[in-house]
């Protein structure tokens, strides 16, 4: 291009990969990635204006700082061809301490109304475009994953031929498995706002933008992406995890931070015996003491345990997958609980990990003054949802709630208009999730996201896992996390692989027989997960010394130093990571140095250069 003018800079003694965007006269942009080049800028869509309709009407440069610090910035300013009004100003953010990032703004100075695409679970493309790269040219063969569906999982790609999906399809990872050595690689993906943005791709083109069924932007809304350099793709995760951490101020996730996260506990999710059945013709107040008291006889120390959705009334009835009708109450059914949840509590005396789903139109919640609703046929949410749920975790006295776990998040956002048509409304919504719980001193896990959830959870120290799994009933497929674990870690989330059957004894009498055939894999997924360990095994059918070979003698879990993750290996030119199931994580041992576990599920023994290539790093 003609006329470059150089937009970063780069200190003198920063160490690690170097991105640079140059913006030319005509407002086009490159990116390069120590110095070589690595993406080429694509147009700028607003509504339906793109192309010569859409004009860059000026440029502003200066300086400001945010949480990643000091930073040089150009902003673009667009308008309609003629027009005089700016719709849209498009900057540029280059940090002088942190060259390996940039960050692209969009800013909206004015209201914006914009021709809506129809709501629903169909993909639609976004109603902005930028940052826009084209997928043509020098970029068109690199390599590239992105995370897609619920219990989001890696998608293989090419910048060529990557594609979106509903809610998926970031972090967007782009790398060269060609070259020798630790891969040079970026990660793309919101640094805010994720609910309010759809990935694109068409035309050409990838990139990102507001959402396409958002009917109108308020004046003065911004929303940021960054574009994050590493080298190595693990070590490229976690810096790319870093610096949005970084800017939201969240810690890393506390592997012990109470006894649900650091400690075996016992849990009743769908595919475990428990979930809505008891095995026997008593109720679950009378079944589950003796089941304690099983556990107690045993040995094992759980401290704590797990309610599923089948505590509370719904709207409907729950198919074999699990899904089904909306909350009516979160309280428990008097056939479940004749005596209430308090009592149930001072039966069992251990923290609660306690299930929720979406919420019913006809909940007792919406009739509840003062609060106002979005509904739909299926489901609802509060219009105020920090106001709600602040309000909403008062209400479990004496149950001993210590983790509250949202679950059907797809079905949710899929069903609620207002989620997808008012462009801050489902970002508040988990926002308002996380706060709530926060000031109520519990701590929430995401079941059922999208990617976009995950990622808003960046933002929010109160969610510290999420499912990086099926259900159990999936059991053959639902072990395998080390790439999800992967998205997870970096952004501080523990990845919790579900529950499981310790035991390979026929499970009789509970929802799902079994057996297990596999039962020291999923048992050591647990342990290596980071997250929780929770057998679902039923009475009498515990594996007792397979359970506490994953904890010390008080229950608490011997965990590595971060989650189990692929090995860089799985990276290589002409290899799926998706189906590379050869895991590694780590333990630094007070006068041992550090110790490394690696676990294969390939037919043949790995070779050294697979298990650690030249250069990789163990940052954590």
């Amino acid at each position: 291009m003609v006329g470059a003018v150089l937009l970063t800079f780069v200190g003198l003694a920063a160490a690690g990969p170097t991105l640079r965007a140059t913006v030319d006269e005509s407002c086009g942009f490159t990116v390069t990635l120590d110095g070589e080049l690595w993406l080429e800028g694509g147009e700028v869509r607003i509504g339906q204006l793109h192309g010569p309709d859409l004009m860059c009407a000026g440029r502003r440069t200066g300086q400001g700082k945010d949480a990643l610090g000091g930073y040089t910035y150009e902003t673009l300013l667009w308008t309609r061809a003629g027009w005089k009004n700016i719709l849209m100003e498009a900057t540029f953010r280059s940090y002088a301490e942190d060259p390996g990032i940039i960050v692209f703004e969009q800013r909206f100075p004015q209201v914006m109304e914009l021709d809506a695409k129809p709501w629903g679970p169909k993909m639609q493309a976004p109603a902005t475009l930028f940052p826009s790269f084209r997928s043509s040219g020098p970029a068109r063969d690199l390599d590239c994953f992105a995370f897609h569906g619920v219990f989001p999982a890696l998608r293989n790609c090419t910048v060529g031929n990557y594609a979106p999906s509903h809610q998926g399809g970031a972090p967007l990872v782009i790398y060269n498995a060609s070259k020798t050595g630790l891969t040079p690689m970026t990660v793309f993906a919101p640094l805010t706002t994720p609910k309010a943005q759809h990935m694109f791709a068409g035309d050409g083109l990838i990139g990102s933008g507001v959402k396409g069924t958002v009917h109108r932007i308020p004046a003065g809304w911004q929303q940021l992406f960054v574009l994050s350099a590493g080298q190595g793709i693990l070590d490229g995760m976690m810096s790319w995890g870093d610096r949005m951490l970084k800017f939201t101020g969240k810690p890393r996730a506390d592997m012990y931070r109470d006894d649900v996260v650091g400690s075996i506990g016992f849990w009743t999710d769908n595919g475990g015996y428990y979930h809505y059945a008891t095995g026997t013709n008593e109720t679950y107040e009378e079944v589950l003491p003796k089941v304690k008291a099983y556990h107690d006889s045993l040995e094992v120390p759980f401290k704590h345990w797990q309610f599923d959705s089948w505590f509370y009334p719904q709207d409907g009835k729950v198919d074999p997958g699990g899904g089904g009708g909306a909350v009516v109450n979160w309280t428990a059914l008097p056939s479940v609980f004749p005596h209430g949840m308090a009592y149930i509590q001072s039966k069992l005396q251990v923290p609660m990990v306690m299930h929720n789903r979406q919420w019913s139109p006809s909940s007792d919640y919406v009739k509840h003054e003062p609060f106002n609703w979005y509904l739909s046929k299926t489901a609802a949410v509060p219009e105020d949802p920090e106001a709600f749920f602040r309000w909403f975790f008062t209400q479990q006295e004496g149950w001993g709630l210590s983790m509250y776990e949202q679950d059907w998040m797809c079905t949710e956002y899929d069903n609620v208009e207002a989620l997808q048509t008012n462009v801050s409304l489902a970002d508040l919504w988990l926002r308002g999730m996380a706060v709530g719980a926060e000031s109520s001193g519990r701590t929430v896990q995401y079941c059922m996201p999208y990617p976009y959830d995950v990622l808003s959870a960046a933002a929010y120290p109160a969610v510290t896992n999420a499912r990086a799994t099926d259900d159990y009933i999936e059991r053959d497929k639902q072990w395998a996390i080390g790439t999800t674990s992967m998205f997870y870690w970096a952004i501080g989330i523990l990845p919790f692989k579900d529950g499981f059957y310790s035991s390979n004894l026929p499970q009789t009498g509970g929802q799902i027989v079994g057996p297990e055939i596999r039962p020291n894999r999923a048992t050591l997924m647990a342990a290596l997960s980071g997250a929780m360990v929770g057998p679902m095994d039923g009475i009498h059918l515990l594996n007792a010394s397979r359970v506490m070979s994953t904890c010390r003698a008080d229950g608490r879990v011997l965990k590595p130093d971060r989650p189990v993750m692929p090995l860089e290996s799985c990276f290589s030119k002409g290899i799926d990571p998706a189906s590379c199931h050869n895991y590694f994580t780590y333990s630094d041992l007070n006068g041992l140095g550090r110790v490394f576990y690696i676990f294969t599920n390939a037919p043949h023994p790995l070779q050294l250069s697979e298990v650690m290539p030249a250069g990789q790093d163990t940052h954590d």
